[in-house]
């Protein structure tokens, strides 16, 4: 009887140290998806989807999923009414970038749109850009997402 005391401590540590955590959800997390390297604050996972002619998919989070397509149809936003969204453009190392902010974010997209400027001018029927966009977020997601997008990195 004097082993079962010992013996009982060790199968309970081996249980005590076995278990972990699968709330890994505020682990940072890099997503890429071709030339754009996305840095998220807390954990996002890629899934990829079948996509006909493009790269397409979803970077999904604990309660956001945004949806992607990196191809040659993809193109930036453009007549969005002024009164509903707040449209930035701007250049980040030879790359275009369009960020569309919504008023209300719970109603309308949140979404950026990326490609190589020297691509565009290359070949101005065909090259691949990048939208990603998603929706129904609160403000306080809106602000993630965007510090995100205005963080997005160039990996060439």
């Amino acid at each position: 009887m004097n082993y079962l005391k010992p013996l009982m401590l060790i199968i309970a540590l081996f249980f005590f140290f076995s278990c972990t955590s699968d709330d890994n959800n505020n682990e940072p997390s890099i997503i890429q998806i071709g030339n754009y390297a996305f840095n998220f604050k807390t954990k996002f996972t890629l899934e990829e989807l079948q996509g006909i002619d493009s790269y397409v998919g979803r970077v999904n989070g604990s309660s956001i999923s945004l949806s992607f397509d990196l191809g040659w149809y993809t193109r930036a936003a453009s007549n969005l009414p002024a009164d509903e969204y707040i449209v930035t453009e701007d250049e980040i190392n030879g790359h275009y970038r369009q960020i569309v902010k919504p008023v209300d974010p719970e109603l309308n997209y949140t979404r950026i749109h990326l490609f190589k400027i020297s691509d565009s001018l290359d070949s101005p029927d065909g090259y691949d850009s990048l939208t990603m966009s998603t929706n129904n977020l609160s403000p306080a997601e809106q602000e993630m997402i965007l510090e995100v997008f205005y963080n997005v990195e160039i990996v060439e």
